[in-house]
């Protein structure tokens, strides 16, 4: 997604998480200095980013029975909390131990050939955030205790994390005063107030189309308007690879151990939060369209509303929209 409006009056921009960021102020009320908004991102970093060897997830991945997580890390906690309050909403379908499966089927290093269906069910023992199931947790004052029940438990909270970033971000801005912004990172997104003409801020969703090497043209298909929230896509059109002619996508579901096979080709979701819009929009995609349908109908506490896009008969693409999201849409 991206920010379509340019009339703005301070603009930060750089590098985090591997990838980039954009922030835009409207109502000015004192400079926002480039240097603190890195700071808070390094700090985030440190806490959750799985690509830092000394980072807070890294080092309980690395440890095999307890891990001791201190009280002044500020945000590996506060992510885990969230991370296993969507895990039960969504009864297992969000689920931040999916590390070795993706390791296994080759999406974060070359995997010579695909996974057996024995070696699935061998790290499917190892997967699970529920309580008192893999691991479990001790609360003291200055600190709290993960216990490990099996050393190969390993968490992944980039399904949620960038979108926390998110709205780290989001609320060092309110903490100063602002109330017309725009905080994007990765392609999630927190937006509160206005633009600059006075308007809902316009956000553009791409459509999921891919290009023979695997690459995405970018073409937008949507344009919602929002002065409030958390915004997420999710998608499986850039993220895959092929062998022996079947295309199999990041997407995995950690329930089966496979990658999620069904007609969604993209799902973007408006949440109070970017981290809650983040989460649920990659639950979506391993529910399919039919189940996270029923699901908004009779679970949803959360106020999401979402647009779906998904591969129709004759292989059209066709969209479904909650009724909340299709008032939000460009005509």
């Amino acid at each position: 997604m991206s920010c379509k409006d340019e009339k703005l009056i301070q603009k930060i921009s750089g590098e985090t998480q591997g990838t980039t960021y954009s922030i835009a102020l409207v109502d000015q009320k004192q400079e926002i200095k480039k240097s603190s908004i890195d700071s808070l991102l390094r700090a985030f970093d440190l806490s959750l980013s799985g690509y830092i060897p000394n980072s807070t997830v890294s080092q309980f991945n690395a440890t095999k029975y307890e891990f001791v997580v201190p009280n002044t890390d500020n945000y590996f906690l506060p992510c885990f909390k969230l991370s296993q309050r969507i895990y039960k909403l969504t009864e297992g379908d969000f689920d931040p131990t999916v590390l070795p499966l993706m390791n296994l089927w080759g999406f974060l290093k070359d995997n010579s050939k695909l996974p057996s269906s024995s070696q699935i069910d061998s790290v499917k023992q190892f997967i699970g955030f529920e309580d008192n199931g893999l691991f479990r947790i001790i609360e003291k004052k200055k600190s709290t205790v993960f216990i490990k029940k099996d050393p190969r438990l390993q968490f992944d909270f980039n399904a949620i994390a960038q979108g926390y970033s998110v709205d780290v971000i989001a609320d060092y801005l309110k903490l100063r005063g602002y109330t017309d912004f725009y905080v994007e990172i990765g392609g999630e997104i927190y937006v509160s107030g206005h633009n600059a003409e006075n308007l809902p801020w316009r956000l553009g969703v791409d459509k999921p189309v891919s290009s023979n090497d695997g690459k995405s043209k970018r073409i937008i298909s949507a344009v919602i308007n929002l002065s409030e929230g958390g915004i997420a896509t999710s998608g499986n059109y850039r993220k895959f690879y092929e062998k022996d002619g079947r295309i199999y996508a990041h997407t995995l579901n950690p329930i089966s151990g496979y990658p999620a096979e069904n007609e969604l080709l993209s799902v973007t979701v408006i949440a109070k939060s970017a981290a809650i819009a983040d989460g649920m929009a990659t639950a979506f995609m391993v529910m399919g369209l039919e189940k996270a349908k029923e699901y908004l109908k009779v679970k949803d506490n959360e106020n999401l509303e979402v647009l779906f896009i998904y591969r129709g008969e004759g292989n059209t693409i066709d969209s479904y929209s909650t009724p909340g999201m299709k008032k939000k849409l460009d005509d």
